[in-house]
């Protein structure tokens, strides 16, 4: 009888606790406690599979943002594109990047020159490591620029996920 309610009061221990662990949960998902700063993990989502689709159907790789900053330091041979506007690149970018501004959104999107201007960045030797970024996560310039080194024959293609931003949170030195 003792070894019941023993056992009894064991269960209602483990049960109470349970209880308060997932209200404890609940409450941080209403307290917008996630990945997001701003609470939003529906657009991380959002952006992440549109991210995912895209370098799957892009067939380029992802280098982490530390992985980028080793090749710098290391002075690995490569060329860095950064794909914003030219005001966001004089204002910083990842060191030894050139520039050639890319849609934000398509392919499609893309003007004849600045296609050209892109290509052109690129150089003869197809084998040359080619590292693409635009802002961060969600923009898709560097998708739109990895695509078009794609198409030109390039072998070793880079699209930086975080771009700019994540070179920047990480405290990694920029250039202006």
């Amino acid at each position: 009888m003792k070894k019941q309610r023993l056992g009894l009061i064991l269960v209602i221990v483990l049960l109470m606790a349970a209880l308060v662990g997932c209200s404890s949960i609940a409450t941080s998902v209403a307290g917008k406690v996630g990945t997001a700063t701003n609470g939003s993990e529906v657009a991380i989502e959002k952006a992440t599979i549109k991210f995912m689709k895209d370098t799957s159907d892009g067939g380029y790789q992802l280098p982490s943002t530390e992985d980028l900053n080793k090749w710098v330091v290391e002075g690995k041979e490569m060329i860095i594109i950064d794909t914003m506007p030219a005001d966001s690149f004089q204002k910083g970018r990842i060191l030894g990047a050139l520039n050639a501004e890319l849609p934000k959104t398509t392919l499609a999107d893309a003007t004849d020159e600045q296609k050209q201007a892109f290509i052109s960045l690129l150089g003869e030797n197809k084998d040359t490591p080619i590292v693409v970024y635009c802002g961060f996560v969600g923009c898709a310039r560097s998708h739109v620029g990895a695509v078009i080194a794609m198409e030109q024959g390039f072998t070793n293609v880079y699209r930086v996920p975080g771009g700019i931003v994540a070179w920047q949170e990480a405290g990694y030195e920029v250039e202006k």
